[in-house]
This record gives C-alpha cells, structure tokens and sequence, in this order.
C-alpha cells in the first residue's frame, strides 16, 4: 500500500492541506503566517515531510533544527513537531511500518544531526520508543505557587518592562553565560527574537530585574488562564535569583490582577531547585520529555540528556 503513498519533503504549495491536517488532528487552527514562521524562519532552518496519498496530504513530521553546546562542543538537534496523521487515515493502510514511522524514518535519513528530542504526547513518546530509536522518555517537572504574597513585600529588585533593553543589546552577556558540564541551548539574540519577538502566535513579555543601574537577570513570561508562566529566566548569579522571585511577587501584586500563582520549568538537579522550595513553590510531572541518538560520535547519550538539558517553559511552549 505504500507504493501508493509519496513520502517527500513539503513544499510550500501544499500548506493549505498542511494547515486542514493541523487543525483536524489537534483541534486548533494553524495560521499561513504561524507555518512561515515555524517552518521558514527559524534562525537555524526546519523541515517539514508531508505523506500524500490520492493527492491528499494524510500525515506531516516536522523538526526545528537547534544548536547546543556541551563541554566546549557545538552540537546540532532536531526539535520534533507537528507529528500528526490525519484521524480518518490512522490505521487505515496494511503494512509492516506504520505511515508516521515511515515519515519520521525518512525525517532522520535525510538530515544531519547529532540527536532529536521533543516534548510529544504521551502516545507519541511510546511510539518514538518503540517504532523510531528513541531511549525512553522522562517527565518534565514543572514548579509552581499559588498563594502568592499580596501585602508586605519589599522589592529586592528593580523591575522594568519591555523588550528595549534586548533591543539594547543589553540580554547578550546573560544569553552567552552557561556551564559547559551542561547540555545547553544556545540561545542567541536571533532566537530570542524568533522564538518571541516575531512569534505571531502570542504576545510575550519581559521583565529586566536591576540593581544600582546593574541588569541582575531577565524573565520572560505569558499570562494565560490566571497563571504567570515564566518561559525563561537568565540570570549571572545564583543568588540573584531569590531576589528576583521576590520581587516578582510584588510586581504581580501591583501590576497584574487576578493572578492564580507562577509556574516555570526546572530539572530537578538544577542549583535553582533549592531555592524555588525554599520560597514555597511545589512541583509536580508535567509533559513527556523524549531523546532519540542519531550520530554516536557526538557522545551525547540518553543519560546525558535527560541528566544534564536544564529545560524551560518556553522550549516547548509552541513547539
């Protein structure tokens, strides 16, 4: 049955069908301009493989190509997304390997990488195990606080607004600080301005926390459903940190109203996790997180990763 099904990379033309299968396998739409900008203006490529059958697109398996960094080394991952294959066509052809296997089979073949990684639904994770080499999958673990303090708060930190000061170039040093005993996602300013300042499908915010005219750290973060969700939080010390949550604190207090509490995405063996409990925030699983070795040569193993990638919030957030 597959002779029947042409397996090829998509092309812009068939964005129309793309967009019909996106909404009907995730009940949400996709808009033209959000595929532009996912599938042909991230700031290292993506690729997007389409499954047609009968001049239908039925199924779709996509990858936002991403740098790393670890132990001095410049590594490169996909991100993988948008897997899906049209509900009325799921199960319906009789061979050995199923339709989304074969795509993401093909996915793999034809891109270098070093290694892939995605946060997919709990029956895409199973399947990147068992169809497509993927080592297993984790819980991401996710912290959050909900009785917010809302009287008596001293403000440890300055807090100002607005992407100006990205625009100032001041983010750079905070973007370029990380620990090369840890995977690291590089990310520079042309992905900060990608993943959240061009991004057509929210509204993202920043908040730059400062001292004496010194930039101590930034957060970015969305309001949805009541909730302050922290998508990233750079930061030169530690120890600025609790500064920082507290200062928070009183900046919802005063400036956004009707806040159920905080949430953000932390590893468990990340320095941060101390003090995030020590300030009264719980935590609990969250989405699937999933690797899958590609090229052993980069020494980048199941244990490394699902160790040593210190997550945020905001690298799934749309993905």
């Amino acid at each position: 049955m597959l002779k029947d099904i042409d397996l090829t990379e998509y092309r812009k033309a068939y964005f129309p069908q793309i967009q019909e299968l996106f909404n009907v396998s995730f009940n949400k739409e996709m808009t033209k301009e959000y595929f532009l900008w996912k599938y042909e203006r991230a700031p290292w490529s993506s690729k997007g493989y389409v499954a047609v059958y009968d001049s239908k697109v039925v199924a779709f398996y996509g990858g936002i190509r991403m740098r790393f960094e670890f132990g001095g080394r410049e590594l490169w991952a996909y991100q993988f997304c948008d897997v899906m294959t049209h509900p009325g066509y799921r199960g319906r052809f009789v061979t050995k390997t199923p339709l989304i296997v074969s795509l993401g089979e093909m996915f793999y073949r034809e891109n270098k990488m070093d290694f892939a990684f995605g946060f997919p639904s709990l029956r895409h994770a199973r399947l990147q195990s068992l169809r497509l080499g993927g080592e297993g999958y984790r819980l991401v673990r996710l912290y959050k606080k909900e009785r917010l303090k809302r009287r008596f708060l001293t403000w440890k930190l300055r807090i100002e607004e607005g992407w100006e000061s990205f625009k100032k170039g001041e983010m750079k040093e905070f973007l370029l600080k990380h620990d090369d005993r840890f995977l690291h996602l590089a990310k520079d300013e042309a992905y900060i301005k990608w993943r959240y300042i061009n991004n057509p499908l929210k509204e993202y915010r920043l908040l730059v926390f400062s001292r004496i005219n010194k930039t101590r750290g930034f957060i970015v973060f969305t309001v949805e459903d009541g909730w302050f969700n922290i998508l990233e939080i750079f930061y030169m010390d530690i120890k600025d940190l609790v500064d920082m949550l507290v200062s928070v604190e009183a900046y919802l207090a005063r400036n956004i109203r009707d806040i159920k509490g905080i949430r953000a995405w932390h590893h468990q063996e990340e320095p941060a996790r101390d003090y995030l409990e020590d300030f009264g925030y719980s935590h609990e699983d969250s989405v699937p997180i999933a690797f899958r070795a590609v090229d052993s040569s980069s020494g980048i193993t199941s244990d490394i990763f699902y160790n040593r990638y210190f997550y945020r919030m905001g690298d799934y957030d749309v993905s």
